[in-house]
């Protein structure tokens, strides 16, 4: 952690030095800023009651701040992060606030306290001075999973697509219950940002840890439908003792810090790294372009009047050639987007066809089974039906969504290999024309990191509450047996068929979306790259109306702005090659 706080502060003090520059735009420079200081990790904690949850978040920030053994409301949010003293704030559902203290959080937490939520608690927001939560952690903490499960896990759906990791506490006993079970299999698609604790190791003896640890970790690969997944044992109970009481031995037995270490790295070596090497890249564009019209200002301003109007001639006569480049590319990237979106389209088309057959023959083979077992055949049909639709659903829509990101990884790639290269060639040629050196423009991090216009679809739970009812709907507790296997394969194509068409409409409308962003964020660099040479142009025609007296204190004046700025420039390249070698 502490080499990401370090980069981070010395690349702020950068950019603060480069807000002072004219000529570079200051909004530029304060929206790096911005983006720097107000990044948040955001890591959220799930698990059911009495899997010491509470216990493993007070682990984490080396203090007992949250209260254990108490049952938590489920419909409440704890926010934790960083602060200079303990703070405790109450926001309520009406817009009203309070602050508490720390011995009142029971009463707005817990369903002792606050029975029912009939206080109105929307959340609480808890800051403190815990050095894992100084880089910017948020910790979120969202009761609601198990035995609560039915009556309220929106707000842990809700948070998942957009925290960067997740931590789900489970132990070895009592196992895994059928409510988790399922709400893992709900969330199968943030698999990837998911990290498992088998928490209270210490009740279980050491030569049965391995065996505990072995079950539990092929019943999340089960319900999570992977071959691996991330688990890690340790005593939550344990590393909080050794925390506060100062016993090294204690935490090193808790195996916290091993979990502390790859989740340390999972946030800051990823979405760390890709941040400040994002407003590097950002901060080493502007002075490229600032650079370039100080540049050709300088040369410009050297060149009799006539020759003068002559090189601006040639360059406007050459930046035809460029722009018919940037439309050609646009064509491309036109026709690139447009097979992103037949590809979905008959990806689709085909799920839908083949899960209508498939979930006909299933469901006939069930309805078999079931009709010699079930006591309520309704009520089962149903249930099989829904979880059919929900598993099959939640499966292609995860595979689906990594087919469109690597297609549009391809995509970006392509266009910013075009983009970068006529942005090179609009360099050479400016600089061959006004006779001056350049540094190349830098080529981008590639779209396979994390990129700005990945695609996601609406984010729901499974998406298919509305079918559930309709699933509902569609079957009369009067149908006789025969007449409710008829109804079920008549409306299977009618079901599948209406989620197919929701998942169509938010692709479409989405992807429109990010193609305009796409489009204006890649061709905004050529135009604002053309706007600053043509600008310095006309700043060079504007002084040879000057006097020459006038004329050589502008030149002195480029001269020690350009030799600052080189300095700076290379201040950051030294910062990034850093960032490079120490965040991997």
């Amino acid at each position: 952690m502490g080499n990401f706080q370090q980069f981070k502060e010395a690349l702020e003090r950068q950019l603060v030095q480069l807000t002072s520059l004219p000529e570079i735009k200051t909004a530029t420079i304060q929206d790096l800023l911005d983006k720097l200081r107000q990044n948040r990790f955001y890591l959220v904690v799930l698990g059911a009651f009495k899997r010491g949850k509470s216990t493993l978040i007070n682990a984490l920030l080396g203090e007992a701040v949250l209260p254990v053994a108490v049952i938590p409301l489920t419909s409440v949010v704890t926010i934790l992060s960083y602060g200079e003293r303990l703070t405790i704030e109450v926001r309520f559902h009406n817009g009203e606030s309070r602050q508490i203290s720390k011995d009142e959080l029971v009463d707005f937490i817990t369903e002792k306290g606050n029975p029912g939520n009939q206080k109105g608690v929307r959340e609480v927001e808890i800051t403190y001075p815990s050095e894992y939560l100084r880089d910017g952690v948020r910790i979120i903490d969202t009761p609601g999973v198990g035995s609560v499960y039915s009556h309220n896990t929106e707000i842990a759906y809700n948070f998942l697509p957009q925290v960067d990791a997740a931590v789900f506490v489970v132990t070895a006993d009592p196992p895994l219950s059928a409510a988790e079970q399922e709400f893992l299999q709900d969330i199968r698609e943030y698999v990837h940002k998911l990290f498992f604790v088998l928490n209270k190791i210490d009740h279980v003896e050491e030569s049965d840890r391995q065996e505990a640890l072995e079950f539990t970790t092929q019943v999340l690969k089960e319900n999570l439908a992977v071959p691996q997944v991330n688990i890690f044992p340790l005593s939550a109970k344990l590393a909080l003792a050794g925390k506060n009481n100062g016993h090294p031995e204690l935490l090193a037995h808790s195996l916290l810090p091993q979990f502390e270490e790859h989740l340390r790295h999972f946030l800051y070596a990823d979405k760390g790294r890709v941040l400040l090497i994002a407003c590097l890249s950002g901060a080493l564009k502007a002075i490229t372009d600032s650079t370039l019209g100080l540049k050709v200002e300088r040369q410009a301003g050297n060149l009799p009047l006539a020759e003068l109007e002559a090189r601006i001639a040639q360059f406007e006569g050459e930046l035809q050639g460029i722009e018919k480049e940037r439309e050609m590319s646009l064509l491309l990237l036109d026709g690139r987007l447009k097979g992103v979106t037949e590809t979905f389209d008959h990806d689709l088309e085909s799920f839908k066809k083949e899960t209508s057959e498939r979930l006909g023959r299933e469901i006939a083979t069930e309805f078999k089974i079931k009709s010699r077992q079930s006591q309520d055949l309704n009520k089962d049909m149903e249930d099989f039906l829904f979880g059919s639709l929900r598993d099959l659903f939640t499966d292609w829509r995860r595979q689906e969504i990594d087919r469109l990101a690597h297609m549009l990884a391809d995509t970006h790639q392509e266009f910013a290999g075009r983009i970068n290269a006529i942005l090179e060639r609009l360099t050479k040629l400016t600089a061959r024309i006004f006779d001056f050196s350049l540094r190349g423009f830098a080529v981008e991090e590639t779209f396979a990191q994390k990129s700005r216009f990945s695609f996601k679809f609406k984010e729901e739970p499974v998406g298919l509450e509305i079918l559930q009812m309709t699933v509902t709907g569609l079957l009369p507790r009067a149908l006789t047996k025969g007449m409710l296997l008829k109804k079920l394969q008549e409306n299977v194509v009618e079901l599948v068929d209406k989620h197919c068409g929701r998942l169509r409409w938010d692709f479409h409308q989405r992807f429109q979306e990010v193609a305009r962003e796409f489009r204006q964020v890649w061709l905004s660099r050529i135009d604002d790259t053309t706007q600053s040479i043509r600008q310095a142009l006309a700043r060079a025609q504007s002084q040879k109306q000057a006097s020459l007296q006038d004329t050589q204190k502008r030149l002195t004046e480029l001269d020690e702005r350009l030799a600052h700025i080189v300095r700076l420039e290379g201040q950051l390249l030294d910062l990034r090659e850093k960032i490079a070698t120490t965040l991997h």
